[in-house]
């Protein structure tokens, strides 16, 4: 059985006691491959002006080529979402486009993404592919949403649980000989009842089997480090 199918989260003895902010929506448009895709978009952070969630905006065509895709066979259907996957997008995405100058950081998220192809919507997001968004190289992702860790809402779990979450997330990920290196706690969510990453501009070899138990030990004492400052802040209760 795969580690993602085993147990159930505990219920925690930490509850959400501030309210999250919201940023504004924008509306913006774009064509992957020959659809033009119209959503609402909001920043995924103030101060992360480059990742967008969106929310789509569905037109009439759209909701044809929808309703004929879903009454088509199964193995049809799945060729048909295979070969045509601007036409198969779930309603919630994200937009990520390249930094200015970071063109090499870009191809080694896109081929992070190819290197954990069958992790995607279970350990991480969802790539469905490249564009160009405003003339800049862009990739598109699922929305994994859950509970961002670090946030409130991302630290009410025991730190024993998060630690084991954490730990089956990077060893599925090192299955494949690699691991990301940008592991700050936002870079990773709370979904259901397993733990997701995001986030892969630059990656690790792995080059031991300690390496996965020295990454989750470090980010479980950042963890209870930041469950303590947001207790202690009120923005989360016990």
């Amino acid at each position: 059985m795969p580690r993602w199918a085993k147990g159930r989260l505990s219920k925690g003895r930490f509850r959400v006691v501030s309210t999250p902010s919201v940023l504004p929506e924008e509306p913006i448009a774009f064509r992957f491959k020959p659809r033009l895709i119209r959503a609402k978009a909001t920043k995924i952070e103030k101060e992360i002006p480059n990742v967008f969630l969106l929310r789509i905006i569905l037109s009439r065509t759209d909701q044809r080529i929808s309703v004929a895709v879903a009454h088509l066979p199964p193995l049809l259907r799945g060729w048909f979402e295979k070969c045509f996957p601007e036409w198969s997008l779930p309603n919630r995405l994200v937009l990520k486009a390249c930094k200015d100058g970071w063109d090499q950081v870009f191809q080694i998220e896109k081929s992070a993404y190819a290197t954990w192809r069958s992790l995607q919507g279970i350990r991480i997001p969802r790539y469905f592919g490249a564009l160009t968004y405003k003339g800049i190289k862009a990739i598109l992702l699922s929305d994994i949403g859950g509970a961002r860790v670090g946030e409130p809402a991302g630290t009410l779990l025991d730190k024993e649980e998060f630690r084991r979450l954490m730990k089956d997330t990077l060893s599925d990920l090192a299955r494949f000989g690699a691991l990301p290196d940008d592991t700050r706690l936002e870079n990773f969510h709370i979904v259901g009842d397993k733990m997701m990453a995001v986030d892969f501009e630059t990656v690790d070899e792995v080059v031991s089997a300690s390496q996965i138990e020295d990454l989750t030990d470090w980010l479980a004492e950042l963890y209870g480090n930041r469950q303590r400052d947001l207790l202690n802040s009120g923005k989360i209760e016990a």
